[in-house]
């Protein structure tokens, strides 16, 4: 209006002037004409901003009309009105999902966020009246409970074993992804990314699964000792095997209370297999000291 107002006046004066009082009526109908369309440009043409999507409503019952898309529009005058803008912009919802059990029962919270937009013109003609007053301040919310419901139908398909293994995470977010967009396609949610965040335990079951992959740990050192041990013992000869007995005897005996004194001496320079033996029992007979009270 203050565009057209100056020129309005000018061509006004210059008709007044030129046609006298025919002039003067033709610019108050030209003055007049001109104040009206202006009115009817304000109510009946709108603009939308880019990243945005406007809500039509009726102005006589407040119902739903139309979505409009980004840029200039022409509403029905003083029928119509825009209510509300829905943003198409990127937006993000974070979460903290309470109380999800796992497929044995135990109790986790997991963290988790979302990317996402909205595209109001992918809702179904039905539901469109409902979400057009939703989407504008609920969003986020409807988000939320959405995600929150489908982490707890694919948690609790894994076990808490499941749940520790290297890479669940990556394979849970895809799963809650492909739920999630299911669920909120009709909603008209475009998802772009989920990650799950941390996920923890009740401190006893995470100290049991402490407990259980240290004992793992020594289970698997204990084994790997005692395959290096076969193999050591698989090279020893008879007489070895012989002598390792004899000192596994004698530290079962000094355990029990006997006390073996044993005087080192060099074998005969030759000597036959039963010399040597009976040379043996001898030695053993005179050395081995029984402590008082041990028969």
């Amino acid at each position: 209006m203050p565009k057209l107002a100056l020129p309005t006046v000018f061509l006004g004066l210059s008709a007044i002037v030129l046609f006298g009082n025919f002039g003067a009526a033709v610019a108050a109908a030209v003055f007049l004409l001109g104040l009206i369309l202006g009115i009817l440009g304000r109510r009946a043409a709108v603009s939308i901003h880019e990243m945005q999507v406007g809500v039509v409503y009726n102005r006589a019952n407040h119902a739903f009309v139309r979505f409009l898309s980004p840029g200039r529009h022409w509403l029905i005058p003083f029928a119509e009105q825009v209510g509300a803008l829905i943003s198409t912009a990127p937006q993000t919802a974070n979460g903290r999902c309470l109380g999800v059990q796992s497929s044995g029962g135990i109790v986790l919270d997991v963290e988790w966020s979302l990317s996402f937009n909205l595209n109001p013109f992918k809702i179904p003609a039905g539901t469109r009246p409902k979400l057009a007053r939703s989407l504008p301040r609920q969003a986020t919310a409807m988000a939320v409970k959405h995600v929150n419901n489908c982490l707890r139908h694919v948690i609790g398909q894994y076990t808490i074993d499941q749940l520790c293994q290297a890479g669940v995470q990556k394979r849970l977010e895809r799963q809650v992804r492909q739920l999630a967009a299911e669920r909120l396609a009709d909603l008209g949610f475009e998802l772009s990314r989920i990650m799950i965040g941390a996920i923890e335990m009740p401190p006893h079951v995470k100290a049991a699964l402490e407990a259980a992959h240290r004992r793992a740990l020594q289970a698997e050192n204990e084994a790997w000792a005692l395959a290096r041990l076969q193999t050591v013992v698989s090279q020893f000869s008879d007489a070895d095997m012989a002598r390792l007995m004899e000192l596994e005897r004698i530290h079962v005996l000094g355990q029990n209370g006997v006390t073996l004194l044993y005087a080192m001496a060099a074998p005969p320079a030759r000597e036959d297999a039963n010399s040597a033996m009976n040379s043996y029992t001898r030695f053993a007979a005179k050395s081995a000291v029984v402590a008082p009270g041990v028969s």
